[in-house]
């Protein structure tokens, strides 16, 4: 009798599994049927219209929602005259590509650096100038195609994993968990994180290091992007991190963003209406990556507690974990790259991937 209800327990699991599996398919199915059913393109030109001339506040969420919904019905198309206007725009305000991170090159030693949100200096010691490149590992050439991977609860059940780790250069956010690989692939070539995520999950790596260290092998030999030099109490775990992934002798290596970039970025946005507290990494590295890559995709952007269909997601694809109110402005960068998808200068993904 044991063995018996054992088997069946064991039975309705792999039915529930399949069950669920198979409900997924369908709705990947179905979504990809409705996809492929376009849009007509005077009413495409009238979503284009109302994105690129309204302000979110004067469009109400259910609307914007279905905008988004019908986005991905109407044909897009990549414009090369537009990227290269706003890569120049870039370039001329922040240089990406030269003073995205700190290096030897554009830090000598002995210089008086200031932190990106106080007038306050940092003088670039020896064993500071040690740490940095000797030049930015985006001063060579274009990176080709690039997949920058939001967090996003939008990425559950996407599929869109195996379209992601086809790009040649892959950007990732805040130390994310490598988990639904179907759903957010499984490649890394730079992944940000928050120095406060050594606080909340590593005790500052002031103690056990090993888990901190098992993380970051899921990136295989993704570079670590840190804003040590935002504020003074971000530079001693943004150096315990480097110390540590050299001390294990892994291949990751640990780059600093440049606070000048940072302030000229910010003033970038606050001259273009996004008056926030502070940017985003995202829209960070966004805007970098439009200096950096030929074309951009964007998959798990969508910073609303529904899908473009109305269905409650959570926040992340990991957790339902919000941020704190007033620091970031997640809807109105949302509203930007919403701009630049139908610009043509980059691809705004959301929802299903084919």
């Amino acid at each position: 009798m044991r063995w018996g209800w054992c088997l069946s327990i064991f039975m309705l699991m792999v039915l529930h599994g399949f069950y669920h599996n198979l409900q997924n398919r369908i709705g990947t199915y179905l979504w990809n049927q409705m996809k492929n059913k376009q849009l007509p393109p005077t009413q495409c030109a009238a979503i284009r219209h109302a994105i690129l001339h309204k302000s979110l506040k004067r469009i109400k969420a259910q609307t914007f929602r279905k905008y988004m919904n019908d986005l991905q019905k109407c044909p897009w198309k990549y414009k090369e005259s537009a990227h290269n206007l706003l890569r120049l725009q870039f370039g001329s305000c922040c240089d990406a590509v030269h003073r995205l991170v700190v290096t030897q090159e554009n830090t000598p030693l002995g210089l008086q650096m200031q932190y990106e949100t106080n007038p306050k200096n940092v003088t670039i010691d020896e064993t500071i100038f040690k740490m940095l490149p000797q030049v930015s590992p985006f001063s060579s050439k274009p990176l080709d195609t690039c997949a920058i991977v939001g967090n996003g609860g939008i990425l559950q059940n996407s599929f869109c994993g195996r379209e992601i780790d086809k790009a040649d250069y892959v950007f990732r956010f805040n130390l994310p968990p490598m988990t639904i690989t179907d759903d957010i692939g499984t490649k890394a070539d730079i992944v940000s994180a928050n120095p406060s995520i050594f606080s909340s999950k590593f005790h500052k790596l002031y103690e056990r290091r090993r888990p901190f260290i098992d993380l970051v092998k899921d990136y295989n030999s993704a570079m670590i992007l840190l804003p040590a030099f935002s504020y003074k109490h971000n530079m001693d775990v943004s150096f315990r991190v480097l110390h540590t992934i050299q001390d294990f002798d892994l291949p990751n290596k640990v780059i600093f963003f440049h606070p000048g970039y940072l302030r000229n970025i910010s003033m970038y946005w606050r001259k273009k209406g996004l008056k926030v507290k502070r940017l985003s990494t995202g829209l960070m590295l966004v805007s970098a990556a439009i200096e950096l890559c030929k074309k951009i995709t964007l998959y798990g952007f969508w910073p609303f507690s529904q899908d473009p269909e109305g269905h409650n997601i959570p926040h992340h694809y990991y957790d339902n974990k919000v941020p704190k109110p007033g620091f970031h402005s997640m809807p109105e960068e949302f509203y930007f790259y919403t701009k630049m998808h139908f610009n043509g200068v980059l691809h705004l993904k959301v929802g299903h991937c084919s």
